[in-house]
């Protein structure tokens, strides 16, 4: 149970660190601070005070009140230092822009292998940033088939990049 709920629920803690700072290497370190926390307070859980998602996403909102904090009093430092800090957590380092790099063209790989519309659904919510009305009125179909498409089309496009790209599973 533990393993399919934070299955499902990693991808979009990493999601929400990255909005806030688009650092992969921090959102990382807070997904696993986020889901260290939520494994060692598991039996502080009470689900007549909320579902499970919201108990995990209310660790994760104190994580970030806990690194902004913590961000907060790096100020003290000279401040040269500081700017310099600053630059490190907002730019990517040369080791994760080649990453980024090398993700982006296994994306693009498996993306180049779905099914026509499939590509065209991802690439205009994506790559475009349309909105499924855009897109429904683009590939003249209905907003409710745009949102099912891209469904199915995630799911797709999550399978191509399993099997390019297998993950080694600790049983």
């Amino acid at each position: 149970m533990w393993g399919e709920f934070l299955g499902r629920e990693i991808p979009q803690l990493y999601g929400m660190f990255m909005k806030r700072w688009p650092n992969p290497t921090l959102a990382e370190e807070l997904v696993q601070r986020t889901v260290f926390d939520a494994v060692r307070g598991c039996s502080s859980y009470d689900p007549s005070r909320g579902s499970p998602e919201g108990w995990i996403f209310g660790i994760a909102r104190n994580n970030i009140r806990l690194e902004m904090r913590r961000r907060a009093s790096r100020h003290g430092v000279d401040g040269d230092i500081s700017s310099y800090l600053e630059a490190i957590d907002s730019k990517p380092l040369p080791d994760e822009v080649l990453e980024q790099k090398e993700t982006a063209a296994v994306v693009r790989a498996a993306l180049d292998r779905l099914e026509s519309k499939e590509q065209t659904v991802l690439r205009a919510k994506y790559i475009e940033s349309l909105s499924a009305q855009e897109i429904a009125r683009q590939m003249g179909i209905t907003e409710k088939a745009v949102h099912s498409l891209l469904y199915r089309a995630r799911i797709s496009l999550r399978q191509r990049l399993k099997r390019m790209a297998p993950v080694n599973k600790k049983e």
